[in-house]
């Protein structure tokens, strides 16, 4: 990698544990899923530990796989998210989504893995080679939460950057619910493609069918977003968190 394209990915990365750092966050990174396993259990908030990040299921470990931690100044656990690395040579994102279903399905939830569909996305018959799965990723909500502001466009980048780094895949893809979609939070997160059907779910009582839609980056779009400084998009979030927060709390006030 040329010197000038790495420090400034190295700058990236600085922008943004210097934000978590504003907000009192500790940013702690690791591959040992069995802390991320015994974590996850203790957030009874959530939906169980998905399958493809549990050490039980899957084969994880500092070679493919890595988890993000962020604590506040008490100690709470407030953030998470895990990004998995996958080796696709010759097979597409949609085979590899078939193949490893079970591992893919949605935690808490009873769905028929052999009925569902996971080809809708015509970008799942060309994602290939060097693949990663960015999931588990969750911010605190509620009072004092980081839900809203400018850590969530914040954070996810460092996975991506870290990703990128550590092992340049050809593409990071995600699966996003489609009303989180909608309100844009893919884009909010850096992802710069999306796309509906990217696993359409048959759940096992016959109930309606459901999507996880698609997201993804390529290595070139990862390099674009990473030339820009993430500090003016999380100012500009906060700012506008901050005016809606202030109008609110007038309109509670007037009623």
């Amino acid at each position: 990698m040329p010197a000038d394209r790495l420090f400034s990915e190295i700058q990236f990365v600085s922008a943004i544990t210097e934000i978590a750092a504003r907000n009192a966050i500790e940013i702690e990174i690791s591959s040992d899923f069995d802390e991320f396993r015994d974590l996850r259990k203790q957030q009874n908030d959530r939906p169980p530990l998905s399958p493809i990040f549990d050490p039980a299921i899957s084969d994880l470990g500092s070679r493919n796989a890595f988890w993000i931690k962020g604590s506040n100044s008490k100690g709470e656990v407030v953030h998470t998210q895990a990004m998995r690395l996958n080796d696709l040579t010759g097979c597409s994102l949609e085979d590899h989504l078939y193949q490893r279903r079970f591992a893919y399905v949605p935690p808490g939830v009873a769905v028929d893995a052999d009925q569902s569909h996971f080809g809708a996305a015509p970008a799942s018959q060309v994602i290939t080679g060097d693949v990663c799965y960015h999931g588990e990723l969750w911010l605190k909500g509620g009072n004092n939460g980081l839900r809203g502001g400018g850590m969530t466009a914040a954070l996810p980048r460092l996975a991506l950057a870290l990703a990128l780094l550590e092992w340049s895949p050809d593409y990071v893809f995600g699966l996003v619910h489609p009303l989180a979609a909608c309100k844009g939070l893919a884009a909010r997160e850096g992802y710069m493609h999306l796309a509906p059907g990217g696993i359409i779910w048959h759940p096992q009582d016959g109930k309606e069918a459901f999507e996880e839609w698609l997201v993804w980056m390529s290595r070139e779009d990862i390099q674009h977003v990473m030339r820009f400084s993430p500090l003016g998009l999380y100012e500009k979030l906060e700012r506008k968190s901050k005016k809606q927060q202030a109008f609110a709390e007038r309109v509670a006030v007037a009623a």
